[in-house]
């Protein structure tokens, strides 16, 4: 069995000491690698925010917030969820996302967890019924400048083959045709341990979309996000767990979406990329601890495996020397956050 442990340090430092009636203690984080309790592997991310269309036909008018949304998404990953390579990409060309997506799948390892999030135009062409991204230099409605879903498929059929977890999260229109609709995940409320270990020990592929074959808001209620990446940051920013699975997240969104603007979102997994009904956990870093300022609150998640665990009267859990050994001041161990 293993235990995810949130320890409070003790800062003795003399800018922590208590001044003017301040008072408190710090979290302070071992380290900022996001990990599960079952798999060791990175995190890793490309997100692509595309604003400034540059269409000289001008049927693709420039966007308000795919470029905040994706600037917010990256930003959120690496401060809070401990992702180690975040890549942003903003007003890119065909050839530039190609390019991102390609270098993404050459430093992908074996046990690694991989995101990409795109937001920007989407098409869908009703005759073919194929569907497309619509980059920054796209030329009107001529879709060899578009990147092809089926295109998007191979790339992340690719790096699904070496990755042992990879999530899409698109933010554009028509983006629900990328995915075959499934869904998974526990009854709310009902995750546990078990679970968590289950679902990471098991490869996954899955897709979040904006919306299904149908158009989607740019931006909603004057927030500088669109509707879906509004109420994603929201549930990524207020989640008070150490654990997140994708289908937790998704059935949130979709849920805040649905019953606040015409446009219910979408998820899935990608046919044929070898999904097994894993899931994508993201692991949270940053938690906040009422009575404690804000800016003197981090967490540190770390790992006991099956060895180190040392069970006494007392339930006294082994391990604390090798920890407390790792920082210059003492560890007190809290059984919940």
């Amino acid at each position: 069995m293993y235990f995810v442990r949130a320890l409070f340090i003790l800062l003795l430092s003399a800018s922590f000491m208590v001044q003017g009636g301040s008072r408190g203690i710090a979290l302070k984080t071992l380290d900022r690698k996001a990990q599960t309790p079952f798999d060791q592997g990175s995190y890793r991310a490309l997100v692509i925010g595309n604003n400034e269309y540059i269409d000289s036909k001008g049927v693709w008018r420039s966007l308000e917030t795919a470029q905040n949304g994706a600037r917010s998404v990256a930003e959120l990953l690496s401060e809070s969820y401990g992702f180690s390579d975040v890549q942003l990409l903003e007003n890119a060309s065909r050839k530039e996302v190609l390019n991102a997506i390609e270098d993404l799948s050459r430093r992908v390892m074996r046990k690694d967890n991989v995101l990409i999030y795109y937001a920007g135009h989407g098409f869908l062409d009703t005759d073919t019924n194929k569907g497309f991204w619509v980059p920054v230099d796209a030329q009107g409605m001529d879709n060899t400048t578009f990147l092809r879903h089926s295109t998007i498929r191979d790339e992340l059929t690719g790096i699904a083959s070496r990755a042992k977890h990879t999530l899409l999260i698109s933010d554009s229109c028509f983006s629900g045709a990328l995915l075959r609709s499934g869904t998974r995940g526990p009854a709310p409320g009902t995750a546990d341990e078990q679970y968590y270990k289950k679902v990471s020990n098991k490869k996954s592929v899955q897709i979040m979309a904006a919306g299904g074959e149908e158009f989607v808001d740019d931006n909603y209620r004057a927030s500088g996000h669109s509707p879906f990446t509004y109420f994603l940051l929201s549930e990524l920013n207020n989640n008070t767990s150490p654990m997140l699975s994708s289908s937790e997240l998704s059935g949130n969104v979709t849920k805040a979406v649905a019953n606040n603007v015409d446009q219910v979102p979408e998820s899935g997994v990608l046919q044929g990329a070898g999904d097994e009904l894993g899931e994508f956990i993201f692991i949270k870093l940053k938690l906040g601890v009422k009575g404690v300022p804000a800016d003197r609150v981090k967490v540190a998640v770390e790992v006991i495996p099956d060895e180190e665990i040392i069970e006494a009267e007392g339930n006294v859990v082994g391990a604390e020397k090798s920890v407390s050994d790792r920082v210059d001041s003492p560890v007190l161990p809290i059984p919940t956050l």
